[in-house]
């Protein structure tokens, strides 16, 4: 019984490693045009963004389908820890995954938890936001239920760091204030003799693709939040077994 649910997590896991591979594409291409100012007072050149691709749709779309998939599998687990009980889940049951205790008593408060086997109900209550302390859960459920009433999640394009190529090497050094790549927003100054002995043409960014401002995960990255998200739905599914025998 667990295999199916588990399916789920497999199938979040098939969503994240594409994203993967769609994210890697994206930054790589270079998505954006720089230009340059000089600063000779100071001796350095400023670089600036003069415009930005936007972030091709696929990407967003499978940060969704990856979330609805975790999301997914504590339904499908909430259904059969019902059945396991000898109960009929309600056509919309749904696994509580709530914040706060009140909300908790709130939704186990329509009875249905008292259709699963005994002790399942103090395993649920445990890995509550509210009880560990820990948001992934929350988020989870959280980010599912905006892509329902959305037709994207926002995500943002990140500058991480910036660097130079040098006869085929590539050479980084992180940004201290990092945030969304943004047109004619100043980047970093560097040295004017830096410049001249690489070539503006040589200079580079480090990208990255960020959850934007208007999500719960504002600011985090994408793929280490939803790595994250199927670590822990890989974790804790497989302690509800004893309760589905």
């Amino acid at each position: 019984m667990l295999s199916t649910i588990q399916a789920k997590i497999e199938r979040a896991k098939k969503h994240i490693h594409d994203l993967d591979v769609a994210i890697r594409t994206f930054c790589d291409s270079e998505p954006y045009t720089l230009g340059v100012e000089e600063k000779p007072k100071i001796s350095h050149v400023a670089f600036y963004v003069r415009n930005v691709e936007p972030i091709p749709y696929e990407i967003p779309l499978t940060i969704g389908d990856a979330i609805h998939n975790l999301r997914s599998a504590f339904d499908h687990l909430n259904y059969q820890l019902i059945e396991a009980g000898g109960g009929t889940p309600k056509p919309n049951s749904t696994f509580p995954i709530c914040k706060t205790a009140q909300h908790y008593a709130s939704a186990i408060g329509q009875g249905e938890i008292n259709k699963m086997r005994l002790g399942a109900e103090k395993l649920i209550r445990s890995i509550q936001p509210y009880e560990t302390g820990d948001s992934t859960l929350w988020n989870i459920h959280a980010l599912d239920r905006v892509d329902k009433h959305r037709l994207v999640l926002t995500v943002t394009m990140t500058t991480t760091a910036w660097g130079v190529d040098v006869l085929g090497n590539r050479f980084m050094f992180p940004l201290i204030v990092s945030g969304p790549l943004i047109a004619d927003d100043e980047l970093v100054n560097v040295p004017t003799r830096t410049v001249k002995g690489t070539g503006k043409e040589n200079f580079k960014l480090g990208l990255d693709i960020t959850f934007g401002q208007s999500e719960i995960v504002a600011g985090k990255p994408v793929l280490e939040t939803l790595n994250r998200m199927a670590d822990f739905a890989s974790a804790i599914i497989p302690q509800f077994e004893p309760f589905l025998l």
